[in-house]
């Protein structure tokens, strides 16, 4: 019992060294503010692409092949089959969707990727809507993060198949 008082005696005298706690009024309804500096959370870093040639436009060969090579490695080095896609505990014998995705990046910043059609293994009944938005918005995390070479048209686009199989 005697130790138990003396390491509440040194805590209490802890407390009485870091200096007076000022008391905080906060009017009814509204919150109470934190006091100094709120911890600074750093953002994950956006997923960006170098800059890209326009490869569909290219008239020589070898262009074409290495801009398409460049282009894909970029897909494939950073599309993943995502978690939100996978079956949950509460349902484990959700079917896994498979398939592919055709999605628009139009190369510019403004305007996200748009899935312009999903060919999955099943119909889309099949599947939960929560996998088919992660599938989605996996497929425009990826492809959002492309950047082009600037284009002298005004609309310039691809369509890009984009393959998710679990392995």
């Amino acid at each position: 019992m005697r130790n138990g008082a003396l390491g509440m005696l040194l805590g209490g005298c802890a407390l009485l060294a870091a200096g007076p706690v000022r008391a905080q009024y906060a009017a009814p309804g509204f919150p109470m503010l934190p006091q100094g500096r709120l911890p600074v959370v750093k953002a994950p870093a956006k997923l960006q692409s170098p800059i890209l040639p326009r490869f569909w436009h290219e008239a020589d060969p070898g262009k074409l092949a290495a801009g398409r090579t460049e282009f894909f490695a970029f897909v494939l080095e950073h599309a993943r089959f995502p978690d939100g896609a996978k079956p949950t505990a509460a349902q484990p014998k959700a079917p896994l969707p498979t398939g592919r995705l055709l999605v628009r990046p139009d190369g510019s910043v403004r305007q996200p990727p748009r899935v312009l059609r999903r060919e999955l293994a099943l119909p889309e009944s099949a599947y939960l809507p929560s996998a088919i938005q992660a599938l989605d918005a996996e497929a425009q995390r990826v492809l959002g993060a492309l950047r082009f070479v600037r284009s002298k048209s005004v609309q310039d686009s691809l369509v890009v198949p984009m393959r998710f199989i679990e392995q």
